[in-house]
């Protein structure tokens, strides 16, 4: 059975140590997995503690490569569970694995991460509120999460105005043909026909 010949803190990151079994690079660990195992020089390991151990860095090893997943903009827990099947884990029950430490830590929530959305969404890409709920669908949000959040939706009428001045210039009385055109456009952007026709008689007006 091999013996730890060596325990060198990691140069790139310090909370890192690199272990090495009869001379040979074998691993690496977080340094509280090293002293929750009672590693040290001398040590002899069975296979079956190599395999463990090997598998824990494994583990630890994926595990930071999803914080730093994390660490540029707040995510849901599908988009997780598909960046941890891109990164070769498909079995779902080691998944929920993933999601259960991540959340139990405050770094997944995907009630936070629909807050968040939908704020970003108000913010630089006003959107109504069917396309609003089909972008979080997509992104694994469920009903009841986007339901309780309804209130944050941006107000589609002016949302509306928004496009409406953003395409048109300043208010002006529409042609019939721009009208339809206008109106077609809106339609397809998952606005009510009523609310449309509404918004658009109002901007006319101004």
């Amino acid at each position: 059975m091999p013996f730890i010949t060596r325990l060198v803190q990691g140069k790139k990151n310090p909370n890192r140590v690199n272990l090495y079994l009869d001379g040979q690079f074998a691993f690496a660990l977080s340094i509280d997995e090293v002293a929750k195992q009672g590693l040290k020089k001398g040590l002899e390991l069975s296979l079956v503690q190599v395999a463990a151990l090997k598998d824990e860095d494994a583990t630890e090893y994926l595990y930071a490569k999803i914080l730093n997943f994390l660490s540029f903009r707040p995510r849901s827990v599908k988009e997780v569970c598909d960046r941890l099947y891109k990164y070769d884990l498909k079995d779902p029950a080691k998944q929920d694995i993933f999601i259960a430490r991540l959340t139990s830590r405050g770094y997944l929530s995907d009630l936070e991460f629909a807050r968040w959305f939908i704020n970003s969404r108000n913010t630089n890409r006003p959107r109504s509120a069917i396309h609003l709920t089909q972008e979080l669908q997509k992104k694994g949000i469920s009903r009841e999460i986007i339901a309780s959040l309804a209130g944050e939706f941006a107000d589609e009428s002016q949302v509306i105005k928004q496009q409406l001045s953003k395409r048109l210039g300043s208010p002006h009385a529409l042609t019939p043909p721009a009208r339809q055109k206008i109106y077609a456009y809106l339609g397809r952007h998952g606005f009510s026909w009523q609310l449309i026709k509404e918004v658009v008689k109002s901007w006319e007006s101004e």
